[in-house]
């Protein structure tokens, strides 16, 4: 990418999670943008997130991917963020993970030695996962939009890349407006409302939560045993989640709510009121890695592809995306783009 159009602003489109925390990152750094974000009519999944950042992943309990470079930067951004937006929205809180069984209690106590974890605290009836919780994607999503809209740099406009902009080899118009760079923050949409990177390695996932009312489950920690019980205050709890990889549409479905049923009764709630249904699509990927860099021949970029571990990922890779734009440095090569550079026409 060419790096002397820095005197043009970048236009991030969308305003998820990802379009959220690029923007913020940008405004952070004093660089120059604009964003727009399809009316709320248009689907997507950051309002139904779950929001839990846990550093440990898997039955085997390993570390996620990267977590020590993502966790020692998601802290500080999101407490910076939060003191900017002045709201609070970012919950560090413990997840507990009881054994699912005394056969796989006796499994995971065989490695026990062989795991080195330190984000883990065993005890009689499972494992304590220090530095989890959960972010409230919902409020920081709102909050932002204000902050855009206070700075008149957010409208509201569903865009259609292929009639809306006009792009040459250096710059990209729009509206009128000159802009060095387009970044794509759309979500599961890509992949088929985008010409220039829907034909990357999405595999969308759809996710259903609950959200319930009951006063048996505790407020104090996050409970994980094939589904997640998240507590949210005032005996409100979110109840999760489902995968489904045949359905995009965007309503609930009975099948995901017998499901999320049956988990409650794993997790030993019994008695509760049912609020709500929140249906959502991550943007996920084949290999499990994000989508994001610049587009080979034009000015035009994505940050994308988090799927369900956006708020992790996502402060770390926005900071990654513009040192790379700034050219001070490149995006980690097993989420970069480069990867797949070979299916681009030259």
């Amino acid at each position: 990418m060419p790096i002397n159009k820095h005197s043009l602003p970048v236009l991030i489109v969308g305003q998820g999670l990802a379009g959220t925390i690029l923007a913020h990152t940008l405004d952070q750094a004093n660089m120059a943008f604009n964003m727009v974000d399809a009316p709320k009519t248009y689907f997507t999944s950051s309002y139904a997130a779950g929001g839990i950042f846990n550093p440990v992943t898997g039955r085997k309990l390993e570390k996620s991917w990267l977590v020590d470079e993502l966790f020692s930067y998601l802290f500080p951004f999101y407490r910076t963020l939060e003191k900017a937006l002045d709201i609070s929205f970012f919950h560090p809180m413990p997840l507990f993970r009881p054994f699912a069984n005394e056969e796989m209690k006796g499994w995971l106590l065989d490695r026990k030695e062989a795991i080195h974890n330190e984000y883990l605290r065993w005890e009689e009836e499972g494992v304590w996962i220090e530095n989890a919780g959960w972010l409230d994607v919902e409020c920081l999503l709102k909050c932002s939009k204000q902050y855009f809209q206070s700075k008149n740099l957010i409208k509201e406009i569903a865009i259609n890349p292929s009639i809306d902009l006009t792009i040459s080899v250096d710059e990209v118009h729009f509206q009128g407006q000159a802009y060095a760079c387009v970044v794509f923050c759309e979500g599961f949409h890509a992949q088929k409302h985008n010409p220039f990177f829907g034909h990357l390695n999405f595999l969308p996932a759809k996710g259903e939560l609950m959200k319930i009312k009951s006063v048996e489950p505790s407020q104090e920690y996050i409970l994980n045993k094939n589904g997640f019980l998240l507590p949210l205050g005032n005996d409100g709890f979110k109840v999760g989640a489902t995968y489904r990889w045949d359905d995009f549409s965007n309503q609930p479905s009975l099948s995901a709510t017998l499901d999320l049923r049956n988990k409650l009764t794993s997790l030993g709630v019994n008695s509760y009121e049912e609020v709500e249904m929140s249906t959502g699509v991550r943007p996920a990927t084949q290999d499990r890695r994000p989508l994001v860099g610049f587009h080979p021949q034009l000015p035009l970029a994505i940050f994308n592809g988090f799927g369900s571990k956006g708020v992790s990922l996502s402060p770390y890779f926005a900071q990654q995306w513009l040192a790379e734009w700034k050219g001070e440095g490149q995006i980690n090569s097993e989420a970069s783009i480069r990867r797949f550079y070979h299916l681009f026409s030259t």
